[in-house]
């Protein structure tokens, strides 16, 4: 993919599909701009090449056209001086820098024609580097705002009718304390009733003896 691909297609994609999928969507739109920076100097390097190229081919096409010019007095001096042969070499040497002068002027427009284009490329994508800087603080202003409510949301104090989690932990705690009190006076109350019924059957008990004993005095005296 060329260069102007690249940036093209930067300027123009749509990059929502892909940060649904990123767990910090902020983070890659920065690797989006810091690539398009890169781009954009590329762009920039390869501008002044063209320039230099355009400029240096230019030169060279002015200074063949002036050799050219120089063969041309050259063969009209010889033909005045009946020098045919000096003439018609004159001339040779005319055309073949003609020839060489039209061949760097082409490439000198062609230099030319790619700065243009580079030009209107780099204006383009500096452009679209500033809109999409906007639109990275803009979302990372947006990404802040929904962190902060999942913070209010969930927070560590308490507030209104929601309880925050440091309050949450000691409610989990007291809970924990009230189950192990009403275990402990369950196995308490088990013990206490076992122990009343100890007391209950010795208090029978002593009251049966005290019953056998009544019957034994009571046979004793009908005997």
């Amino acid at each position: 993919m060329s260069l102007f691909d690249r940036i093209s297609n930067l300027a123009k994609a749509s990059i929502h599909e892909v940060l649904d999928k990123l767990e910090d969507p902020v983070l890659m739109t920065g690797q989006y701009l810091r690539n398009l920076e890169d781009d954009l100097n590329t762009a920039e390097k390869m501008l002044k090449e063209q320039q230099m190229t355009a400029n240096i081919q230019e030169r060279k096409s002015a200074d063949i056209a002036h050799l050219a010019k120089q063969c041309e007095v050259r063969a009209l001096t010889a033909l005045q001086d009946g020098d045919e042969a000096t003439a018609r070499h004159a001339a040779a040497e005319k055309l073949r820098y003609e020839e060489q002068a039209q061949q760097y002027a082409a490439e000198a427009k062609e230099a030319r024609d790619r700065v243009a284009e580079l030009e209107i490329r780099l204006k383009e994508g500096k452009e679209e580097f500033t809109r999409l800087k906007e639109k990275r603080s803009e979302l990372a202003a947006r990404a802040r705002k929904v962190h902060d409510r999942a913070d209010i949301e969930r927070p560590n104090i308490s507030y209104g009718i929601k309880s925050g989690s440091a309050a949450r932990g000691f409610e989990r705690m007291e809970e924990k304390i009230l189950e192990w009190e009403a275990s402990k006076q369950v196995s308490g109350s088990t013990y206490g009733f076992k122990a009343e019924n100890d007391a209950k059957r010795a208090e029978i008990d002593a009251e049966l003896n005290r019953l056998n004993s009544k019957l034994a005095d009571s046979s004793k005296a009908d005997a």
